[in-house]
Formats: C-alpha cells, structure tokens, sequence
C-alpha cells in the first residue's frame, strides 16, 4: 500500500496567522501542527510534488525554500516529505528558524523522525515519534485535509 506525505510541521501555535491561500493547518498529537501541502497548495504556490524523495533533488526548490522562510519567522519549523510503496521509499526534512533554513536537506529512513525530535516531540511509549504525534493516520497527504 503507498503512502505519501508532504508537509511542514511546527510546535502548536509557531505559524503565523493567517496561512497563505490554500494552505491549511491541522493539530496533531503532542502538541504539533501541520501544513498538509495537498494538491490545492501545490498548484496555488507553484510547490513541486514532492522535490525529494520522488524527484531526487538534493536541495529544495525556490518555492518551498521561500514558503518555508517566510513561515518560520516566529519559530522553528520543518519540511517533511515521505512516500512509500510495498515497503520501499525514503522520508526528507528541512529544518527553518527564524526565517532561514538550517542546515541541509537530509533523506533518511529517519528524516521525518529526526525533524520531530529536532521540534521538541518525544516518542514517549509509542514506537517513534512520527507514531507519537499520529503521521500513520492518513496515506495520502490530501486525506488530512478533508
């Protein structure tokens, strides 16, 4: 079964507000919110379907580099994406402070866990934290938002 996921995520109440068109904000366990980017914020934002785990890249695109800066100025935040199909994939995430991005764009079987533990989320007793604050519950980015 596949599952994709393309996405920023952030502590509870660092984005600013309002979101730009399109985008949309859902709470997740833990006290995280996401930014589900579905097919609606792709096409309204020009973002391409996810740069790097099916395209590749080794560095964001313009778009999402600057979408990402300019909703990380009152926080920290992260650009996750993951797709998956019959057990094989790779997860991705950015890290953005203040408006920058830090650091560089990691792919890992981890990535998405490593940018939950980088926000401050902690596995507790689930498996890991993309189990903690709930990523499994959906298989396709678009499922979050309706």
């Amino acid at each position: 079964m596949a599952y994709t996921l393309q996405a920023i995520i952030t502590t509870a109440g660092a984005l600013p507000a309002p979101l730009p068109a399109s985008l949309r904000l859902v709470a997740l366990r833990g006290g995280v919110d996401m930014v589900p980017i579905g097919n609606a914020a792709l096409k309204a934002h020009a973002l391409p379907f996810l740069p790097l785990t099916d395209e590749g890249n080794e560095g964001l695109p313009l778009e999402i580099v600057e979408l990402c800066e300019r909703l990380s100025t009152e926080g920290s935040l992260a650009y996750i994406e993951a797709e998956f199909f019959g057990g094989l994939g790779a997860q991705a995430h950015a890290l953005f402070a203040s408006g920058k991005q830090v650091g560089q764009v990691v792919v890992s079987d981890v990535a998405i866990n490593e940018a939950l533990r980088h926000l401050g989320v902690q596995k507790g007793d689930a498996d890991d934290e993309f189990d903690a604050v709930g990523l499994g519950q959906r298989r396709n980015t678009d499922d979050w938002l309706l």
